[in-house]
């Protein structure tokens, strides 16, 4: 089991990643994303590095009800009884055309000579369900998804 652990992540990362540039529209991120059967995907610049990632939750937050913030008018003015950062970034990501306008920025990487260990630690305590994985200069060369992790998982069952 310990062995197991200790395996690389460059040994059962998805190779075959699925990512899309920062230019890319919403409409083809959406064709792109149903053709492939997945709910996520690393965004990269023109040289491959990882410079976002777009998930089900940001896809989920484009199509939200917008909720205008409570206001009240005051001697000519508007002042708001709610925060407005929200309202405002809500806004960002439902009037959103690019990948690039609605991806999350800094996403949590991980590197190829990380363990499977390492990655099951990141991902709980990151909170999230996939890591790109980088190579030299943050390169995107895989993906290691929370199915990924229950396969190797499995394996420990099965020795």
């Amino acid at each position: 089991m310990e062995k197991l652990l200790k395996k690389p992540v460059k040994e059962f990362m998805t190779k075959k990643v699925v990512a899309v540039k920062e230019t890319e529209s919403l409409k083809n991120l959406f064709k792109i994303l149903d053709r492939n059967g997945i709910l996520g995907v690393p965004v990269v610049s023109k040289a491959g590095k990882v410079v976002g990632i777009v998930t089900e939750s940001d896809l989920i937050r484009h199509f939200t009800t917008l909720k205008t913030p409570r206001a009240i008018g005051i001697l000519g003015g508007i002042v708001y009884l709610d925060d407005i950062r929200e309202f405002n970034d809500n806004l960002k990501d439902h009037c959103a055309e690019t990948v690039k306008q609605m991806m999350t920025k800094n996403p949590v990487l991980i590197r190829e000579k990380a363990t499977l260990m390492d990655a099951i630690n990141l991902m709980a305590k990151r909170k999230v369900s996939r890591l790109p994985v980088v190579g030299a200069g943050s390169k995107l060369t895989g993906i290691v998804t929370r199915t990924d992790i229950l396969h190797q998982i499995a394996k420990l069952k099965t020795i």
